[in-house]
């Protein structure tokens, strides 16, 4: 989901990041800490909330919905998907959500179709209106000509619930 470029500061787009990249590591950080001994987070109160089928369901859903929008360079969806300030990375380079966007129409252009997409082992650590979820992808893009790629990897994915619906404002693919 993200393209080759690196991640450009503009103007007061900066604090805005800075302050909301922030929050997000902040949050990622307590996902990570409260992840480390369920035993300690069951007695200390920091366990992440239940999530029944009805919550991952719709993270589920949102989860597909953003990748498949940013392969098709459906723009008007990602809008719907993915909240004004956006941190997404991959392999040490960063980008916000017009880099995102952009790569996401450059991929649409160059003729690659996603054939499939796949998700395993998906965790999801739950927090009121804040959910973290990880899990392994697969996909297989396709090109004009016919080539088929796979590629595979791992994924952390923040997502929001705002205004009823969840949102992607973080990820990071390794």
């Amino acid at each position: 989901m993200t393209n080759q470029s690196t991640f450009r500061f503009r103007g007061s787009f900066v604090g805005r990041l800075a302050r909301y990249a922030s929050r997000v590591t902040l949050v990622a950080s307590l996902f990570a800490i409260s992840s480390s001994s369920v035993k300690a987070q069951a007695n200390s109160g920091l366990a992440g909330q239940r999530v029944d089928a009805k919550t991952r369901k719709e993270l589920e859903t949102a989860r597909e919905a953003v990748w498949r929008a940013w392969f098709a360079g459906d723009s008007a969806a990602l809008e719907r998907l993915i909240p004004k300030v956006l941190a997404a990375g991959a392999a040490g380079q960063w980008e916000d959500r017009a880099a995102t966007f952009e790569g996401s129409r450059k991929s649409a252009a160059s003729g690659r179709r996603l054939v499939s997409i796949r998700f395993d082992s998906t965790t999801i650590d739950l927090r009121n209106e804040v959910a973290l979820m990880r899990a392994r992808f697969t996909y297989v893009l396709e090109a004009s000509w016919g080539t088929r790629t796979t590629i595979s990897g791992t994924a952390a994915e923040i997502f929001v619930r705002e205004n009823g619906r969840w949102v992607n404002p973080f990820w990071y693919l390794k």
